[in-house]
């Protein structure tokens, strides 16, 4: 044989040989304790139309190949730094697949998407809010759609990966950092951003309904990865975590969906809510065949579930007083969360045999870990046997209250009159310390406690309320400032050129039934007291070493 017919040959070998080795796989398994590997990798998947799942622990791996089909080509897509199962394709091996690869990723949600070439649609949602990339799934598949899991640090390595492709669509959805939206503007992007997670799940699920029309939604609030809420076949519709949020309700009664399907028992109360509030049918799907291999009639088993990452939402009673000095019902929240919470009571007495409904009109802003006193003017007679039913909705913002705290409570009585009597007679904003400098005075012969809130913020694209955590004490009859932290940019500060203060204030640390609450203009300070000092202390050293050394020349010279 010739030495070019070896030659040709060779070269053909060597390109033919990746296609006989390679293995088109038709079924996807992610390996990671990480649920944005986990939701990359099922979205990676569902977009390639390829069956898949994913570990929940490590005991796990066994029993999930017990229900896949032993002609699979399995491919693993693994944590290189948090898998469930270390070479997990031998113990697939060993199970009698016939093919199995792993993949090793260390961000998913960035190194998968190299593998979709053909994808020009993007959807891009907070890292920090799990809820969202649930919501947004259905939309991505049915559009051809990768959605990124973007926080400030990724922006610029998905700004480039998207700058490499031709983009021919780009959706900014819920809450983003000023830094991701200001990154992505030259992508002429869409924005659903109505400040409420649930007007956001709204407008994804019309989106979907255009393009694929159906009567059945499924029911979910976000909080967890199961395979058919990934799967993308029907919209995700939000039904709040205990109670249904109005716009939730209100959207099913006008709309043409007819059937829902719940995923998961944990959130029963709030599908029978729905049910019985709107007419439509609720299907709960809690449970599935069992997989385990054991002798007689396998019990079912509970779904596969991967949390991920939800805000921790938790509200207390402190306490519940009548004061029979004040004629008023004191009612103490104390919130155990990491994030700024709305709450609105209704709450019903029992007394002398009679009942009384007091409640609040409007939601009430309280700050993560802190107190907040809601006050009821209530002329009561007897005093003997009071009770009460407190029934509060609470939630992220003023218009998703979807969680519940109900409790029965004995009424305490006081008789108590609060002499604190407050003013803020300044608030600054300092720019490089970044915080909000807020003077009040007690103008009271005894010491005051405060909490402060600023209302209505304009910080980037988005306006809020933000407060102390934490109330300060005042001594009597002096002032103290107060420091509330906030970035804010220099575009910032026209738009807040006043602002409107809120102070709690009373003699007790934690009961502060009275309110001062005014709008006051923002004055802008560049630099701390303490930076002051320093500069000034400097030029003092400067100026002393000058006379020194003009001292020390005049007796060199002899002056």
């Amino acid at each position: 044989m010739g030495k070019k017919k070896i030659l040709l040959i060779f070269v053909f070998a060597l390109i033919l040989i990746p296609f006989i080795s390679a293995v088109e796989f038709n079924h996807v398994i992610s390996n990671s304790e990480n649920w944005q590997d986990v939701y990359s990798t099922m979205h990676y998947a569902n977009l390639q139309e390829i069956e898949n799942d994913f570990l929940t622990s490590v005991n796990h791996g066994q029993l999930l190949l017990n229900g896949i089909s032993k002609s699979k080509s399995i491919q693993v897509i693994t944590s290189k730094d948090k898998p469930f199962v270390f070479n997990y394709p031998s113990m697939i091996l060993t199970e009698g697949f016939e093919n199995a690869e792993e993949i090793e990723v260390k961000e998913a949600n960035l190194e998968l998407i190299e593998e979709l070439d053909k994808i020009k649609n993007f959807i891009i949602v907070d890292d920090s809010y799990g809820y969202n990339a649930i919501a947004v799934t259905p939309y991505a598949l049915i559009t051809n759609s990768w959605v990124f899991l973007a926080n400030k640090h990724n922006i610029n390595e998905i700004d480039k990966i998207l700058s490499n492709r031709k983009t021919e669509k780009v959706i900014l959805y819920g809450y983003l950092d000023r830094e991701i939206r200001d990154t992505l503007e030259k992508y002429n992007p869409e924005t659903i951003n109505n400040k409420d997670k649930f007007e956001d799940n709204i407008q994804i699920v019309e989106k979907f309904l255009k393009l694929k029309n159906t009567k059945q939604v499924l029911l979910t609030n976000g909080a967890f990865i199961e395979k058919e809420i990934i799967g993308g076949k029907e919209p995700i519709l939000f039904t709040g975590n205990e109670n249904v949020p109005d716009q939730i309700r209100d959207y099913l009664k006008n709309s043409e969906i007819e059937i829902g399907v719940l995923i998961g028992n944990e959130l029963m109360s709030a599908a029978t809510n729905i049910r019985r509030s709107t007419g439509i049918s609720v299907m709960v799907k809690f449970a599935r065949g069992a997989r385990s291999e054991n002798d007689g009639i396998s019990a079912v088993e509970g779904l596969d579930l991967f949390p991920v990452p939800t805000p921790i939402l938790e509200l207390e009673i402190e306490s519940i007083k009548y004061n029979t000095m004040m004629d008023q019902l004191e009612l103490t929240y104390k919130s155990n969360a990491n994030l700024p919470m709305y709450l609105k009571g209704t709450i019903t007495i029992i007394a002398d045999g009679e009942t009384i409904r007091l409640g609040d009109s409007d939601p009430i802003f309280i700050t993560p870990g802190g107190y907040k006193t809601t006050i009821y003017s209530l002329e009561l007679n007897d005093f003997n046997d009071l009770s009460a039913n407190v029934y509060t909705i609470f939630g992220e913002t003023d218009s998703s209250l979807d969680y519940v705290l109900q409790e029965d409570r004995i009424i305490d009585t006081i008789d108590i009159i609060d002499r604190c009597e407050i003013e803020i007679t300044s608030i600054k904003y300092n720019k490089q310390s970044k915080e909000f400098l807020i003077n009040v005075k007690n103008k009271a012969d005894v010491s005051c406690w405060t909490t402060l809130e600023i209302e209505d913020l304009e910080v980037g694209y988005e306006e809020k309320t933000i407060g102390t955590e934490e109330p300060t004490r005042i001594s009597k009859k002096s002032s103290r400032k107060i420091i509330i932290q906030e970035e804010l940019l220099e575009e910032d500060f026209e738009s807040n050129s006043f602002i409107n203060v809120v102070a709690h204030y009373g003699e007790r640390q934690t009961s502060l039934i009275k309110i001062f609450s005014g709008r006051f203009e923002l004055k802008i300070t560049i630099l701390t007291t303490l930076t002051y000092l320093i500069i000034l202390v400097i030029l003092i050293i400067i100026g002393l070493l000058f006379l020194y050394k003009k001292a020390k020349k005049d007796e060199d010279e002899g002056y």
